[in-house]
Parts: structure tokens; sequence; C-alpha cells
């Protein structure tokens, strides 16, 4: 390639790093938006690599001379960046969580879907043959519903909740894990556990107490299940970069999808221990079923609201 043809190519990602360059030292590092924080350092690292290659290619010409001027005053810019990064938690828990969860929302609605369609195919056939319901859940457990036991048997509600509880903490993990099986081993657990909360249900529904079900799972399970929706996600979000890295090799999009993915992370271990601290300290009350209920009603519309924020607040 000749050198005017690479500027040509080339120059307008480096023009675009100058004026945030620029930017920067007028105004800080924090004048820039989250986007633009982005961009500059996609730009500095594509100038980074057309700089090396300007060095091969053209030594000693003025496109080199510039490009090392160019990524040089950017340098120090990226330790700027780095660290209001790593010291925004109170900003990640405000805004960057919440718009993570909305530049990431196609996956976490495929995540949902695959739940929800072993919820759904799980509890029709459990409802047509209960005999069923021993394809998705332990045999004491659908004893203990069929036979009714109460709290004073083998078989309570609380145990049925903590179950639950500690099943999907495992389940948010291996979502997260298995995305590096191209997604396969992801969307097989969000498929196998949403079987599970379905067939659960309908066996519930057919022997037990449903409302005294509901009100024992719901309290922490609207934010267990959206934790575990956002880590499936994650799992795909690696999955899609192994499969289509577009112009990453596939190594370097797993890499890449790794980062993307782990940045949700955070949120989701917080989700889990607001969600644990519900299990150990709200639920076991000896209060209506009623109040419980309300309060996972509760817990549902604060969810709606705190993803909501990147669609009133522009930050």
């Amino acid at each position: 390639m000749t050198e005017t043809k690479f500027i040509e190519l080339k120059s307008h990602i480096w023009k675009d790093l100058e004026t945030l360059s620029k930017k920067i030292n007028k105004k800080g590092i924090r004048s820039l938006k989250s986007q633009e924080v982005k961009d500059f350092l996609s730009s500095f690292r594509q100038c980074s690599v057309h700089l090396a290659y300007a060095r091969s290619h053209y030594p000693g010409s003025t496109t080199v001379t510039y490009l090392n001027s160019l990524v040089s005053d950017c340098h120090s810019h990226i330790y700027a960046v780095k660290k209001v990064s790593t010291n925004s938690f109170k900003n990640y828990i405000l805004y960057g969580f919440p718009n993570l969860l909305r530049e990431f929302r196609t996956y976490i609605l495929l995540s949902f879907g695959f739940f929800i369609f072993g919820v759904f195919l799980s509890m029709f056939m459990v409802f047509y043959n209960p005999d069923y319901a021993i394809l998705f859940l332990p045999e004491a457990y659908i004893n203990g519903i069929k036979e009714g036991i109460t709290a004073e048997g083998q078989w309570n509600y609380p145990l049925m909740s903590s179950y639950i509880m500690f099943n999907n903490i495992s389940v948010s993990l291996r979502a997260f894990v298995f995305g590096i099986t191209l997604g396969i081993g992801t969307i097989y657990v969000l498929f196998i556990n949403g079987a599970l909360l379905g067939a659960l249900t309908a066996l519930v529904y057919l022997y037990g107490e449903p409302l005294s079900y509901w009100s024992l799972i719901l309290p922490h399970g609207i934010i267990e299940l959206a934790a575990i929706f956002i880590a499936g996600a994650s799992g795909l979000i690696i999955a899609r970069f192994m499969l289509i890295p577009g112009e990453y090799s596939r190594k370097q999009g797993l890499i890449y999808g790794s980062k993307k993915a782990i940045s949700l992370i955070v949120g989701i271990v917080l989700m889990l221990v607001i969600a644990g601290i519900i299990e150990g300290f709200f639920t076991p009350l000896n209060i209506s079923e009623g109040l419980k209920l309300s309060f996972a009603a509760l817990t549902a519309i604060i969810l709606a609201l705190y993803f909501s924020i990147p669609y009133f607040i522009k930050k």
C-alpha cells in the first residue's frame, strides 16, 4: 500500500483521536462522555497499530513523525482513563451497570427466552402427566410435594426455597462460564433450569399450596432470576465473539467477548448478594403471605426503575 493510500484510508481515525485528545487537554478526562471514552481508547489502539505499520513501511516519513507525536500525547491520558474507571464503583452501580444492561439487552432477552422456553415446556409436560416431573426434579422433592408433607415432616417450603436459591447461584456461574462452549452450555443451563422451575411450579399447583409457594419464592426470586438472565447473557456474549469475531481472530474474539461479559459480573454478584440477604432475613419472617408477595412486587418495581435509568438519565 502506498503512503498516500494509507493516509487516505486511516486519517479519519487519527483526526478523531486528535480531537478527543485536545478536548481532554482543554477540559480534562471527566469532560468525556462514556461513549467518547470508549472511542478514545479504540482510536488510540488503532493508531498505535498504524504507527507500527508506518515505521515498517514508511520509515523516516512525516506520517511516522505525526503518528508518533499523536500516540505519545495520548499515552498519558490512557492512565487517566483507567484510573477513573477503577475508582468509579459508585458510578458503575448508579449508571454503568444499567447502561450495560441496555447495551446488551438483546442478549438478555435471548437468555430469558431460552429459560422461559424450558419453564413452559416442562410445565405443560407435568400438567399433562405428573410422572414427567422425574425428568427435571429429584425424586425426594417430587414425593414430598405429592404426599403433601408439611413443615413438621420431611418436606417444607423453606427447604424448597433454599434449594432454588443455591441452584440459582450455581446456574448464574455456570451460565457465564459455559459461554466458552460456543454458547451451547449456556443455552443448556438456562433451558434445564427453566424446566426445573416449570416442573416444580406445575407440581405445586397440582398437589401443593401455590400461594405459600410463591410467597417463599418470589421475594428473593425476582432478583435471582434477573441475575440468571444477565449471567446467561454474559455467556452468550462470549459465544457471539467466538463465533462471529468480526475484525478479530477467534482467540482475540474470545478475549474481547470475555472482557465485555466480565463487565456484567460485579452487578450480577451484587444482585445475588441482595437476593441472599432477602432469603436469609426476610423470607423466614412469620408474616402473612400477602405481605411477602407485596414485598416481591416492590422488588420488581424497584428493579424495573433501576434498569430504566439509561432511558431517563443521559450520562
